[in-house]
């Protein structure tokens, strides 16, 4: 990453959608692997959340990595690019996950990669294409779709406004360094966190792993979720949540001014109740002690108006709206 030069990377004085010109934000809080094999498909079918068959390269999607519970290990982007699939995680947990993955391989003609040498990249506010046509890249039109060439592979993400997950080798940086400075921002990752929040788009990282499972994450509302594939670790509990309707807590988007730093895995509390009601997924500080960030809240707590960040300090904590409808109601049970 230390490539594009280190004196241009900043994060932005204020976080705004709204930005005058395109933004690169570098993504070294993610990193990148390639599984390829002749079982590569059925093997990764057998692991995620989401239908891996639906992958090709036209189309990427959003899935989630799970324990036999339904808790969520990791949450990934896949793509695919010449000879395999590209699966994009938290770098704070990617090589224990993929060490996970490796021991179901098995006698299966798989093989999983690391590519070190490869760089992640956010695209946001390209309005005109600049930067993708700069990069000879066709730009996606709907949400996971994927344009690629030789070297690069571009995947739309959901968003407020339309933006891009750039994957490639040491090309990708020696392409991106041609384009004059200041005809665009480069980011810190955390302004493209703060576009994940916004988008109500969770990445599961250390603190937060095994917390919660998909649907409390909302991710069968962003197509994070099939219920129409075959097994996978957790897939009984996740099918029957889905079925019965039943999952007790969701994802929301919050913003609180609070004195102490807000971090995932933190908890949330009600002033009606000493227990935790709910729990930080993210959490990125946008000004002078303020906070936005994605958080699972049981739903009658979200139902609440007053919700603090601890006990101790009582920092409030709003509830603001996603761009999509979160289910506030419980079902009873099928009987």
């Amino acid at each position: 990453m230390t490539s594009i030069l280190p004196e241009t990377i900043t994060t932005p004085d204020h976080f705004s959608i709204e930005q005058d010109r395109p933004v690169l934000s570098v993504l070294d809080n993610l990193c990148c692997y390639k599984v390829t094999g002749e079982d590569a498909t059925d093997f990764l079918q057998g692991q995620f959340s989401n239908d891996i068959k639906q992958v090709d390269a036209d189309h990427a999607q959003l899935t989630a990595y799970c324990t036999p519970k339904g808790r969520m290990l990791a949450t990934f982007f896949i793509g695919k690019h010449t000879d395999g699939y590209l699966l994009v995680t938290s770098s704070d947990i990617a090589d224990e996950v993929m060490k996970r993955l490796q021991m179901f391989v098995m006698r299966s003609k798989v093989s999983i990669t690391k590519l070190e040498t490869n760089v992640v990249l956010g695209l946001s506010s390209d309005k005109q294409a600049m930067v993708l046509d700069h990069l000879d890249l066709a730009k996606p039109d709907n949400d996971y779709q994927s344009t690629n060439n030789n070297d690069l592979v571009c995947i739309k993400i959901p968003g407020i406004d339309p933006r891009y997950l750039l994957i490639g080798n040491s090309e990708l940086l020696e392409k991106v360094q041609l384009i004059n400075n200041e005809q665009m921002y480069f980011y810190t990752h955390e302004y493209w966190q703060w576009l994940d929040i916004h988008a109500g788009v969770p990445m599961i990282t250390a603190s937060t792993q095994e917390a919660f499972v998909p649907q409390m994450a909302n991710m069968e509302l962003i197509d994070g979720v099939s219920f129409s594939k075959g097994c996978y670790p957790g897939q009984e509990v996740v099918a029957r949540l889905h079925y019965l309707g039943n999952a007790n807590r969701r994802m929301f988007r919050i913003k609180s001014e609070a004195k102490h730093a807000l971090k995932p895995g933190d908890d949330i509390y009600s002033p009606k109740s000493n227990q935790a009601i709910g729990k930080f997924l993210s959490a990125i500080k946008v000004g002078n002690n303020k906070y936005d960030g994605l958080a699972v809240l049981r739903i009658e707590a979200s139902k609440e108006t007053h919700l603090i960040t601890s006990l101790e300090n009582g920092d409030e904590i709003k509830i603001l709206n996603l761009p999509y409808e979160v289910p506030t109601e419980l079902k009873e049970k099928n009987k």
